[in-house]
């Protein structure tokens, strides 16, 4: 359950990026949680991540998906 990823204290994301650098399905509801205005900048601070990144490097999107989540996720607090 995503609600909750603010108690997690480890985690290893896997990011997918399909066609032009689009988000695979799955992703899209995990996605609209990381960017809700309600969760506080400090909201993950516990949490320690990787996030790898899959795609194909020919296209100029490639693993645009993992850089956005790294992104948000160090965003909210967390630390990689």
């Amino acid at each position: 359950d995503v609600r909750a990823l603010p108690s997690v204290t480890h985690a290893v994301f896997v990011a997918s990026t399909t066609g032009q650098g689009d988000p695979p399905e799955n992703f899209k509801s995990f996605w609209q949680f990381l960017i809700k205005r309600s969760l506080p900048r400090n909201s993950l601070q516990s949490l320690r991540f990787a996030v790898f990144g899959l795609g194909d490097s020919s296209y100029p999107k490639f693993n645009h998906v993992a850089r956005k989540l790294f992104q948000r996720l160090v965003d909210l607090g967390a630390t990689p």
